[in-house]
């Protein structure tokens, strides 16, 4: 009788609540939803490394090597803004240990230290005030898992005395920045070059929490509670599908019911493949289809693109880069251009196929179908549904079986519709995370890629 009971319990609970809760998949943080709503975002390496390619461990140079004599960190911004990121990356210290700040602590492999600008020279500073100027978020790289000056590697010191001094030189440095009342304060993101490792690294956990709870965090650990991001694996902007943004508490890869939201970010370089500037490499530019293709390969995946910049040794992007820099923003302009139609906020029910008919005849094989689940309400849902074409062959199956959506999918028009007239798209919903009967989908919309294609762009 006992165990009768308890099963009409669990029946009587099925019964009253056949559907999972929205609430139980991971959420963003308000500085998350807008980081995916950003989609892109700007590194510029400029370091030591700028000055002297074959620095490392072992062989530290002098910090009058660090010399930009026409620095612009405006034309930097502006080469950002040109291609559409939203925030910019400043390696404030990259494995090399000199800083491009001014440190007020007992620091002395910084710009204060060299002779540039008469030891009153301040790169992020400088590179600060050129973001506000040109409405981007500033934002830093900071690498604790390696400094030559201070013989780091793979976050150790040489000795547990050298450990203590290296993380409290560390942790003095980065109350620095993040100090409201800091020039440097309130940036938008942080970020850790592989990673902080606990116990080990300095303890910068407590202090974003007292001093910078917003700021994202790209890979600080996932039990930090801090907003976070996570690298992707590659560096070359392609994220595999699936691609999800939540991950389980203390892991690093995506699971559609884990508890910490932590989306990847895709990062590139400009110059394949390298970050830093190096001497004769203007050949090594991507052109602009290239990057189209990344950016396809990362943002139309549902992942944040990163791609950098990499000024000269006088503080310059050099004019091959300006021109990949300016033909990608327009080209990813002309993606969006030619809208054919949109709904905003649709209710997909899961299992029923919603058709949209095109107002106007396309007879082409160049457009796409960009779809965006409303993350920052829902959180991610979507594993599994199927998109089809309506043409004057019959309906037509788009190749690959949908699996992730996240913040934005794009389906370029597939090579089998060259050649026929598309009357219609639908689109279903086939599976959900969740046990949810529908989904508000944050947009679907159709366009049409001729001039982009005709550019070669595409």
């Amino acid at each position: 009788m006992q165990w009768s009971a308890l099963w009409l319990t669990v029946w009587k609970v099925i019964l009253i609540f056949p559907y999972s809760r929205v609430s139980s998949v991971a959420k963003p943080s308000v500085s998350q939803a807008k980081y995916l709503d950003y989609e892109i975002g700007a590194s510029i390496h400029f370091n030591m490394q700028t000055f002297n390619g074959t620095m490392k461990s072992g062989h530290v140079v002098s910090p009058d090597a660090f010399n930009p004599t026409k620095l612009s960190t405006d034309q930097w911004l502006r080469a950002a803004k040109s291609f559409g990121a939203k925030y910019a990356v400043l390696t404030l210290d990259h494995f090399s240990g000199f800083l491009l700040w001014p440190t007020k602590t007992n620091y002395s492999y910084s710009v204060k230290s060299s002779n540039w600008r008469n030891k009153t020279g301040d790169v992020a500073l400088d590179f600060i005030q050129s973001c506000a100027k040109y409405g981007i978020k500033h934002a830093f790289y900071y690498s604790v898992n390696k400094n030559w000056y201070m013989n780091v590697s793979n976050h150790r010191a040489p000795s547990s005395g050298a450990q203590t001094v290296y993380n409290r030189i560390v942790e003095q440095q980065i109350r620095e920045l993040l100090n409201p009342s800091s020039k440097y304060a309130n940036p938008f993101l942080f970020w850790f070059d592989a990673g902080i490792v606990s116990g080990i690294s300095p303890n910068v956990v407590p202090i974003f929490h007292s001093l910078a709870e917003n700021i994202i965090c790209l890979k600080c650990p996932a039990s930090s509670g801090i907003a976070g991001a996570r690298w992707i694996g590659n560096e070359r902007a392609v994220a595999s599908l699936p691609v999800w943004y939540a991950v389980r508490d203390g892991g690093y890869n995506g699971d559609p019911l884990g508890e910490q939201f932590r989306p990847p970010f895709c990062d590139t370089v400009i110059r394949e493949h390298k970050w830093f500037w190096l001497p004769s490499t203007r050949n090594r530019v991507k052109n602009v289809s290239t990057l189209i293709s990344e950016y396809l390969t990362s943002v139309g995946r549902g992942c944040h693109m990163i791609l950098n910049l990499n000024p000269d040794p006088f503080g310059l992007i050099e004019n091959e880069d300006l021109h990949a820099y300016k033909g990608f923003g327009q080209a990813i302009g002309l993606l969006y251009k030619d809208l054919i139609i949109t709904q905003k906020n649709a209710t997909l029910k899961i299992g029923v196929e919603k058709v949209w008919r095109i107002p106007r005849i396309l007879n082409l094989a160049n457009g796409s179908v960009v779809v965006m689940e409303d993350v920052a309400k829902f959180g991610q849902l979507v594993s599994e549904y199927q998109l089809r074409f309506n043409t004057s062959h019959g309906w037509v199956n788009y190749p690959e079986y949908g699996s992730t959506i996240g913040h934005k999918r794009i389906h370029p028009f597939p090579q089998v519709l060259r050649g026929k007239t598309v009357y219609a798209i639908s689109f279903k919903i086939v599976k959900l995370v969740t046990r949810d009967p529908s989904i508000t989908i944050r947009e679907v919309s159709v366009y049409d890629w001729t001039e982009a294609t005709r550019k070669r762009y595409i």
